[in-house]
């Protein structure tokens, strides 16, 4: 036996000579079915494959195409390094079927437009991974340290499971955590689309991605889930139970959770390398129930209860520079929060569909209502000591607090869409959100100023009750006038009107009582404000480009009125106008897009910037408004590129933006002698930054090696202004940040992924009142899962380094995270304990860095330490009445799409 290695080249056309770019090609092993390799043709119709058959001597090739039959035929694999099979022709499909509907083995990867469709079962995932791990394996797909994803470089928006949000989160952090990737069918992507856009059948304007998760229903019957415990040393421990259920277009899901070990979701085999700030004890159980599809008359409903415990400590070590003096404040601190929230929501959707069934004219009526509730106990102790460079003692300050707190807030959206087809359609829609909070506050602060051997004491009691109302009424019309040509008129009022009863009482310490009304800083308030907006936007699409040009005039009105001082009342109208345009070049196939956007955005200075009435709440920090504010405008301009080279399997795209600001609101700080500070607000022209960042995926697929390459570089200029003591100075801060990501698997049994960052960061200032600096952060993470012993026995490990240039001495530059863990498979998959090791090294810390204009400052965050936990896994359900498979010998014997 040896291995087959030879190229496999064609073309691909229909029977009228019409070449068919954008057709997937695949190989599959004739002996078990798995995928050898597969390509994508280009705009000849050409394909061209590198394959190894390994120690088979034939293959069968197929060819998938939307709107035409499935092509396949079983070739011999040649006797030297290179096969061409000529001009391949393909027949109609007689039934609008897409490609993957009609092939029992589907290809890993289909592109369809501006989707692109992976096959779940292609990439191999761990006996406990959920899909949030099987996103790491799909090519172009990657998921930072901060839970960003992104798609060959562009970020992702929405994360949806069968077209539906997942207990109605947009970000799917419940289905990325709680989801086994053994029931997921197609993983999607697509451009992001609001559910206007969607049922208007709307281009998307978003530059953003949406993924969504189809679930193998097998026949519209399935019912999956597990059950998961794990105890651990220092009385760690963690348990989840996940039931999902999928019957005749419904689905049902239900979790629970508790855990000690810093999640708030979800239930980890191996816990991310991540510095898990503070201590976290964690309750949740949700439900949530659909019916209907994303695009006929639905349903939607959920409802979620979650309860946490946390704990926090750090200590902070700030350099801070002024024009005229430098100082040190070192400072600890510990907090606790515990509250329990009930969110519950229901997202109802009616289509009226045309009798006539040639019409294009539908209805689509939506409502949706959202209910939180929440009830908060906290606290925190402070203490802090500041010192001038030499040495000499400023100040001691001291400070506690104690809050009891309850919100609820109810949000109703209604709409009615008309849509004559054709992107031809009304929208109207109201939008109401009404909230209520309360607090009973008991805050105690010491200020020792050594300077002027004086002590400053605040003592006492605050009751906050506070109400809102936001009342939205929007209208856009579509009308396309002439061929490819479209007038676009919206009209959007908004009428916000919260009131709020804030009253504070002093200690008294004659009667030892909280009997002193402070009517300085009490306030007993009315605020509404008013918003009207109608804009006008134009577009022309021609051939591959569309033309977009919109302009709005806004006119908003503010009156503030308080009881108690009447210096805070003010009247005060904004009127502006704001233009925007978009030029966007998108070819056919949706392989290639460019895209320039400009836009102004207008940032209205808040009440407490305009009211000229000092806040005294904080005792080291004294704040007053500036009535003569004028709004902050921000000119946007931004490019965007998007090439997906589906011939190469490779993916390009690049972000680049600039903004511009006038009349910047900032803060004019003074910092005396006792470094109390004193702020007021004003404007600044000058201002703007500079972004941009480019990314490349290639990957790589056959028999036994799937390789996935990822490249990136980003780099960031800003030209910040700001006063401090009086002083104008400008900071020019540059940042560089290229990323090189791998992920290899091989044979199914070795996976193998690592990732590398260096960060360099140079700030330089107008004024020698302040030091240049500059520093650089390497992160460098390497994941690794093999499987052995007739793939029952596992070990994974995830190790993470991190280290900061100018993290103090006082302080450990660098961080090594490890977690490791051994597994076992049971029953056929069906269980799988694992022993698992988080920071089995005991290096890592919690420590931070931060650099801004006028300090620098290390903090050290209390962490969760080293600990080794047993974690127990059964896995149960069906699919059509047969007992779901989860035997990882049966997938490598053979997969069905």
């Amino acid at each position: 036996m040896f291995a087959q290695k030879f190229t496999l080249e064609g073309f691909v056309k229909d029977k009228d000579s019409l070449i068919l770019e954008a057709a997937t090609v695949y190989l599959q092993s004739i002996s078990d079915s798995i995928p050898i390799a597969y390509g994508i043709t280009n705009r000849a119709g050409k394909f061209s494959l590198q394959v190894n058959t390994y120690d088979e001597a034939k293959a069968i090739f197929n060819i998938a195409y939307m709107g035409y039959k499935p092509y396949s035929k079983v070739i011999n694999a040649p006797k030297g390094d290179a096969l061409n099979l000529g001009t391949l022709v393909l027949e109609d499909q007689a039934e609008a079927l897409t490609a993957i509907s009609i092939i029992a083995k589907a290809p890993p990867v289909v592109i369809k437009k501006d989707t692109i469709e992976y096959n779940a079962d292609s990439f191999k995932s761990l006996p406990n991974d959920k899909a949030e791990d099987l996103l790491k394996k799909l090519p172009g797909v990657e998921i930072d340290a901060d839970g960003l994803i992104t798609v060959n470089g562009v970020e992702v928006e929405a994360i949806n499971v069968d077209g539906m949000p997942f207990f109605g989160e947009k970000n799917g952090e419940i289905a990325l955590k709680n989801l086994p990737s053994g029931v997921i069918s197609k993983v999607q992507v697509t451009d992001f689309k609001t559910n206007l856009q969607k049922f208007t059948g709307e281009e998307s304007d978003s530059g953003t991605k949406e993924i969504n998760f189809k679930i193998k229903k097998g026949k519209n019957r399935a019912m999956f889930g597990d059950v998961k415990l794990g105890a651990g040393t220092d009385d760690k421990y963690q348990g989840n139970a996940n039931v999902f259920q999928v019957l005749d277009g419904k689905q049902l899901g239900v979790i629970a959770g508790t855990n000690n070990i810093n999640m708030s979701r979800g239930f980890n085999a191996l816990p991310n390398t991540d510095t898990s700030t503070g201590y976290l004890e964690s309750d949740f159980v949700g439900a949530n129930f659909s019916k209907g599809k994303w695009n006929e008359t639905r349903i939607n409903s959920n409802y979620n209860y979650s309860a946490q415990d946390r704990e926090t400590e750090q200590m902070s070590y700030r350099e801070n520079f002024l024009p005229d003096l430098n100082y040190i404040t070192e400072s600890e601190n510990r907090g606790y929060n515990e509250s329990d929230s009930h969110k519950a929501r229901a997202d109802l959707q009616y289509i009226v569909d045309p009798k006539n069934k040639w019409s294009k004219n539908r209805v689509k009526i939506s409502n949706e209502t959202n209910f939180n509730t929440s009830n908060t106990i906290s606290g925190s102790e402070n203490a802090s000591t500041s010192s001038y460079s030499d040495g000499a003692l400023v100040s001691d300050y001291i400070s506690r607090n104690s809050t009891e707190a309850s919100s609820y807030n109810i949000q109703n959206n209604f709409d009615v869409t008309p849509s004559q087809g054709g992107g031809n359609y009304f929208n109207i829609g109201v939008n109401t959100n009404f909230s209520k909070s309360n607090s009973d506050v008991n805050s105690y602060s010491e200020n020792v100023l050594y300077n002027r051997n004086d002590t400053i004491i605040q003592n006492q009691e605050k009751y906050n009750e506070s109400k809102s109302s936001n009342i939205n009424l929007n209208t856009i019309l579509v009308k396309e006038v002439f061929d490819d040509f479209r007038v676009m008129p919206r009209y959007s009022a908004t009428v916000n009107t919260s009131s709020t009863e804030n009253f504070i009482y002093d200690f008294n310490e004659d009667s030892e009582s909280y009997n002193d009304f402070n009517e300085t800083l009490s306030t007993d308030s009315r605020y509404v404000t008013t918003t009207l907006r109608p804009s006008l936007k134009l577009r022309y699409d021609l051939n591959d480009i569309r033309f977009e040009i919109e302009g709005a005039h806004t006119t908003t009105f503010r009156d503030f009125k308080d009881e108690l001082i009447e210096a805070r009342n003010f009247k005060r109208n904004f009127k502006y106008v704001t233009f925007g345009g978009r030029i966007r070049y998108r070819d056919e196939k949706g392989y290639k897009r460019i895209s320039l956007d400009y836009n102004q955005d207008v940032n209205l200075p808040s009440v407490s910037q305009l009211q000229p009435v000092e806040d005294v709440s904080n005792i080291t920090h004294i704040r007053v408004g500036n009535p003569d504010l004028a709004p902050q405008v921000d000119h946007n301009l931004r490019f965007r590129y998007q090439n997906n080279i589906a011939f190469h399997n490779i993916n390009v795209s690049g972000d680049a933006r600039a903004e511009f600001t006038k009349d910047k609101i900032i803060n004019s700080t003074i910092t005396n002698s006792d470094l109390n500070k004193y702020t007021t607000y004003t404007n600044l022209n000058g201002d703007y930054n500079l972004r941009g960042n480019a990314s490349v995926s290639k990957s790589y697929f056959n028999k036994k090696i799937n390789f996935n390459l990822n490249g990136s570089v980003m780099a960031s200029f800003d030209n910040s202004l700001s006063l401090q003591n009086g002083l104008k100075f400008t900071a020019q801060t540059t940042t560089i940040r290229p990323r090189i990501s791998i992920n290899c698997l091989y044979n199914e049994i070795i996976d193998l992924s690592t990732s590398y960052s260096y960060s360099t960061v140079k700030s330089v200032y107008d004024t020698d009142s302040f030091n240049d600096n500059s520093y650089f952060i390497q992160n460098l993470q390497f994941n690794s899962s093999i499987f052995f012993i007739k793939d029952v026995l596992f070990i994974t490990n995830k190790v993470s380094y991190r280290y900061n240039s100018r993290v103090g001495d006082e302080y450990d530059a660098d961080a090594v995270f490890w977690n490791a863990g051994l597994g076992a498979e049971l029953w056929k998959n069906k269980a799988t304990v694992t022993l698992v090791g988080y920071d089995v090294l005991g290096k890592n810390n919690g420590y931070r860095r931060t650099v801004t204009d006028t300090y620098i400052q290390d903090v050290e965050n209390r962490i969760l330490e080293q600990y080794f936990m047993l974690n127990f896994t059964y896995k149960f359900g069906s699919f059509a009445g047969q007992r779901m498979n989860f035997d990882s010998n049966s997938r490598r014997r053979g997969r069905r799409g």
